[in-house]
C-alpha cells in the first residue's frame, strides 16, 4: 500500500507562515504540521494547537534563524553576542566544525524545545529539524536520545530522490550530501529501535514546490511510507525580510489545497496518513 505523509516544517516561524500551513491541514493535504518552537510566532502555533485540538505534531528543532527557549547563559556556545541563534546554517556550522559548539549545550537546548512542545497539550509522534542539522552525527545522537526520552518514535532520515528536472547545481549538492549522511543515519536509527519513513520526498526541491512538481512527486510514490516536505504559507513584510527560503509558500499551499493534489492521491491509490496512524497499526 502507498502511504504518504505530507508534513509541513516551521509551524511557529512567523505568524503568515502559520497561517497558511493550518490552510494546507484543513482544506488541503498537509497530514502532519512540525511545530518550530523557537520560532517568533511559536506560541501562537502552540494557542492554535491547543484551541483546534490538533491530535498529534512533529517537533522541528533549531539551532539557527530563531532564538533560543533556554536561558542564553546556559548556551552560550549556541548562541551569538544578541542572544540569538545563527542567522544561517553555515555560520553554526563553522562553529560547530572549529570546535566552538559544547555538545550538552545542543542537549539543554533541544529538551526546552521539547517541552515547550509538549505543552501543546498534543501527542509527539515525530522529530526533524531546522535545516536538517540533525544529519550531523553529533546532532543526530542527541535527537534519537531525546526521542527515546519523550517516547517519539519517528525520526526524519533524508531518503534517497531521483534528481528530476529542472535540474540543478544547488539539486546535485543536495543530493550528494544527504547520501553522505543518509547511511550514518540509518546505523544510528536502528541501534536505537527507532523508525523513519521508507521513502522521502521534498529535500531536493525544497522551497520550490509548485503544482507541476508535486504531481510529479505524488505519480512516483512507492509502496511503504512516504514522507513528503512542503513549506506552505503566505507571504508578509516579516517573511520577504527574514525568511527568503519561503518566498514560493504561497505558490506551494495554492499547489497543496488545489483540486489537481487531491485527484493525483486518488488517481495514484495513495492513502494520506498520519505518524500516530502508523503508531496504532
Amino acid at each position: 500500500m502507498k502511504k504518504l505523509i505530507v508534513t509541513a516544517d516551521d509551524f511557529g516561524l512567523a505568524h503568515s507562515i502559520n497561517e497558511g500551513i493550518l490552510m494546507a491541514y484543513r482544506d488541503g493535504i498537509v497530514t502532519n504540521i512540525n511545530l518550530i518552537p523557537t520560532g517568533d510566532a511559536a506560541n501562537d502555533a502552540i494557542a492554535v494547537i491547543k484551541y483546534d485540538k490538533i491530535p498529534e505534531i512533529g517537533v522541528h528543532l533549531a539551532l539557527t534563524e530563531t532564538r533560543p527557549a533556554t536561558s542564553t547563559r546556559l548556551i552560550s556556545s549556541i548562541v551569538e553576542e544578541d542572544g540569538s541563534f545563527s542567522g544561517s546554517r553555515a555560520g553554526f556550522l563553522r562553529k560547530l566544525f572549529s570546535g566552538n559548539v559544547d555538545i550538552e549545550h545542543v542537549k539543554i537546548e533541544f529538551k526546552s524545545q521539547m517541552d515547550k512542545a509538549a505543552h501543546s497539550g498534543a501527542m509527539i509522534t515525530n522529530l526533524s529539524s531546522h535545516e536538517h542539522l540533525h544529519m550531523i552525527p553529533e546532532i543526530f545522537k542527541v535527537v534519537t536520545a531525546l526521542a527515546k526520552e519523550y517516547g517519539v518514535r519517528y525520526v526524519r532520515v533524508l531518503k534517497k530522490e531521483a534528481v528530476v528536472p529542472p535540474f540543478s547545481l544547488n539539486k546535485l549538492f543536495r543530493s550528494a550530501v544527504a547520501g553522505y549522511f543518509r547511511p550514518g543515519m540509518e546505523k544510528m536509527l536502528r541501534k536505537s529501535a527507532l523508525l523513519t519513513a521508507d521513502n522521502f520526498f521534498g529535500f531536493l526541491d525544497s522551497g520550490r514546490i509548485c503544482e507541476e512538481a508535486l504531481l510529479r512527486m505524488l505519480a512516483d510514490i512507492k509502496e511503504g511510507v512516504t514522507e513528503l516536505v512542503v513549506h506552505p504559507g503566505f507571504l508578509d513584510p516579516e517573511v520577504l525580510g527574514r525568511y527568503r527560503f519561503h518566498i514560493n509558500c504561497e505558490e506551494e499551499l495554492c499547489a497543496l489545497t488545489g483540486p489537481k493534489a487531491k485527484k493525483a492521491i486518488i488517481d495514484n491509490g495513495i492513502s494520506l496518513c498520519k505518524y500516530g496512524d502508523l503508531a496504532a497499526a
